[in-house]
């Protein structure tokens, strides 16, 4: 008995220790985890919380609009988002891109070489007629149509062919008086001579008149020959109208040789002179190409469509090319440039003017460059100033970099730094006459731009016409600027006349509003370089003015008030620069030339 109660109380223990074993194990196994989840958990929401107290919002289309919290664009009223501040490069004129991120944005880049620089001026135009090859067939005297034997146009005639037979009145009748004058020739041989001219001048041959003249008979119907071969283009008679003297009864044109007229724009009037090769292709014979010399230029141009008639020849013997078709013509320029020139593709070129930028590999991702373009060569620019050679640019996924850009708060097409407007500093050789003059024109300006913020276009223009007037006091013909400075003044007086000139001839707000882009680049690029006559003058800029192209103004006041939205986008745009009165030297020390 007390063995069985030994073996009970040991079998007992044993369980009570495993027992305990069991929970410290299950303490140590799920205890120890759940503690290290929390741990987990708390390290994660701490993290999350730190990265939402450092999001920046900012805005797609304004970049430089930067907030700690969600909400509205202050300027366009767009709805902020995400800046991604994952580091990369401190330039602002740098995106970086990674070789896995260049390859996922199907990014191509194509290296600047240096080329022979030949313009490439496309045209359009049609086959004309050769104006020297008409011929008007006209009857010669007054008769009624008896018979037609061309009874429709393009029908083809050969010179000397019968068009029509004639019953004339006063032929039967001069005829009758030769016939009679025949019988007195041997006493009268002169009224023989004035019978046979009078037929002459109807046009009767001398074959004719000699038949007549033969067979004593009378002739009651006369032929209408063709006089040179062709085509007839133009029919006026019917069988049994009655035509008079002198009436056109076939237009026929020799179409062996043809005028290809074409349509040339101003811009491209410098490349093109007589003599220039010129090759074109009809959509008919797509695969032939014509060639040809330019044989003629217009010297008027269109008022309406502000273009210019340029015409070529081509022989035509095998009737390939008919009046009326359409025709596309190629002429290739040479430039005559000194030296080769950097040609890049046009895909490359983000276009604002005539500075645009390009984007330009670099070892961490692409550089941003504000390039000076040349003439267009077809589907590539010659780059004047901005790249060098051997350089490689985007070709392929601009686009794509310059959003990039945008939401990195980078420079990009729609952030880009003020351009410089690439004029000396001229200050010196102001004097206090211009300074005056200049500040009477920003008074005149300044009066304009407010009535274009408030969108009225007929106020507009007639404050574009006290603009003009203050202009026209500083014709550089009327100051006494010398050297430099008057030869930038020149230039840029030019532009602010242009530019204001259609302002004043238009009462369309979106077209003043277009001139008044170029009218301030000059103004803002004169002031620069010729000083104001204000104490303070801030240069303002929207990136979305002009189609997402930018434009700047001038103001008195940090306030951004566009000129170019009005209500619309009031607010829309940020201060660039200013401009603070200096006193010429001009004023302090006297002119020094």
């Amino acid at each position: 008995m007390n063995k069985i109660l030994e073996n009970i109380t040991t079998n007992w223990q044993q369980k009570l220790i495993i027992l305990l074993i069991g929970l410290l194990l299950g303490w140590l196994i799920f205890g120890g985890k759940t503690e290290s989840n929390h741990s987990h958990e708390g390290h994660q929401h701490e993290h999350e919380a730190r990265a939402a107290e450092s999001t920046t919002w900012t805005c797609s289309m304004h970049p430089q609009i930067q907030q700690p919290n969600e909400g509205d664009c202050p300027i366009c009223g767009m709805d902020l988002i995400p800046m991604d501040k994952s580091g990369g490069s401190s330039s602002p004129a740098l995106i970086d891109m990674n070789a896995d991120a260049i390859k996922l944005a199907n990014v191509q880049t194509t290296r600047v070489k240096s080329g022979q620089s030949n313009k490439e001026i496309l045209l359009n135009g049609k086959v004309s007629i050769d104006e020297r090859r008409i011929s008007s067939q006209a009857i010669h005297f007054d008769g009624r149509i008896e018979k037609l034997f061309v009874n429709f146009e393009g029908e083809k005639v050969s010179k000397g062919q019968t068009l029509a037979t004639v019953y004339a009145p006063k032929l039967i009748s001069a005829q009758e008086e030769l016939l009679q004058a025949l019988k007195t020739n041997d006493s009268y041989p002169e009224l023989t001579k004035a019978a046979e001219q009078k037929l002459k001048f109807w046009k009767l041959t001398a074959n004719e008149i000699e038949q007549i003249k033969n067979s004593g008979k009378i002739q009651e119907y006369f032929e209408i020959k063709a006089d040179a071969s062709g085509y007839v283009v133009k029919r006026n008679i019917a069988v049994g109208a009655y035509a008079k003297a002198g009436s056109i009864l076939f237009e026929i044109a020799d179409l062996s040789k043809v005028w290809i007229v074409f349509d040339a724009y101003e811009k491209d009037l410098p490349f093109i002179h007589k003599g220039a090769d010129i090759e074109f292709t009809v959509s008919a014979f797509p695969s032939k190409v014509f060639n040809s010399k330019v044989t003629y230029i217009d010297p008027v141009i269109d008022t309406n469509k502000r273009i210019l008639k340029i015409r070529t020849e081509a022989n035509n013997h095998n009737n390939l090319l008919k009046p009326e078709m359409f025709v596309s013509g190629t002429i290739y320029a040479d430039l005559k440039q000194t030296g080769n020139d950097l040609i890049v593709p046009k895909s490359a070129v983000m276009w604002t003017g005539k500075r645009s930028i390009v984007y330009v590999k670099v070892d961490s991702g692409f550089e941003m460059r504000e390039v000076e373009l040349g003439e267009s060569l077809g589907d590539s620019y010659i780059v004047k100033e901005g790249i060098n050679e051997g350089e490689e640019v985007v070709s392929k996924g601009t686009f794509t970099i310059d959003a990039a850009a945008q939401l990195n708060n980078k420079y990009s097409m729609m952030n880009r730094p003020a351009s410089k407007p690439g004029a000396p500093m001229l200050q010196h050789y102001a004097t206090k006459a211009f300074n005056s003059k200049m500040k009477d024109l920003l008074k005149s300006y300044l009066a304009m731009k407010d009535i274009m913020v408030e969108t009225k276009a007929k106020e507009s223009k007639q404050a574009a016409k006290a603009v003009m007037k203050a202009l026209m006091q500083m014709k550089p013909s009327n100051l006494d600027l010398k050297g430099k400075a008057m030869k930038f003044w020149k230039e840029k007086y030019e532009l602010l006349h242009d530019h204001l000139s259609e302002i004043t001839s238009n009462e369309d707000m979106e077209l003043q509003r277009k001139a008044f882009k170029p009218f301030n680049e000059a103004l803002i690029a004169s002031l620069k370089s010729l000083g104001t006559g204000e104490k303070n003058i801030y240069i303002q800029y929207c990136p979305m003015a002009d189609n997402d192209t930018g434009a700047y103004w001038l103001s008195l006041e940090e306030k951004i008030m566009n000129p170019y939205f009005g209500d619309m986008m009031l607010h829309c745009g940020e201060v660039t620069d200013s401009l603070i009165k200096e006193e010429p030297k001009s004023m302090q020390q006297g002119h020094q030339h």
